[in-house]
């Protein structure tokens, strides 16, 4: 069934966006796959003062890549349903995912440098994600334009 140009005018969802939400998820699971191997590598030649710290920081990597992958599927929900309340969500899983990469440059024990650049292209990626969602909420925010059908319509009124 064909749709027609009225009824696509309507549509306020980005495609921009959900493919710069699918080139997300790859940065992710890449930043994952480099997070690893340099946890790897750092247990392997860096003596740590605690085991406890490795663990710890390898179960933050997990929950922000978990996390991560929550945060972009409710915007690609968000974006698809041009939903207001999810995109809200989306903003807020965005400011606890900037603040875990956060970690990983600033607050981490050790930090290697493949990780750093990786973490700070994923940060790229998360704050140019925050820009087009703010965007995509006010275009989501505007009143829909009046159908196509209403104004074909006379507005006769028979007495």
């Amino acid at each position: 069934m064909a749709v027609g140009a009225s009824e696509l005018s309507n549509v306020r969802s980005s495609v921009v966006f959900e493919i710069f939400l699918a080139a997300n998820r790859w940065c992710v699971f890449l930043w994952l796959l480099v997070e690893s191997l340099c946890f790897v590598y750092k247990n392997a030649t860096i003596i740590y003062p605690n085991q406890g710290y490795i663990a710890g920081e390898i179960i933050l990597m997990l929950a922000v890549f978990f996390v991560d992958l929550l945060r972009l599927l409710l915007g690609s929900i968000s974006n698809r349903t041009e939903s207001i309340l999810l995109s809200a969500a989306t903003i807020i899983l965005t400011f606890a995912i900037f603040f875990g990469y956060l970690y990983f440059i600033a607050w981490q024990l050790f930090v290697v440098r493949a990780e750093l650049i990786m973490t700070i292209i994923a940060l790229i990626f998360t704050g140019c994600g925050i820009v087009f969602l703010i965007l995509c909420i006010v275009f989501f925010a505007r009143p829909s334009p009046m159908p196509a059908v209403y104004r074909q319509m006379s507005y006769r009124t028979t007495m």
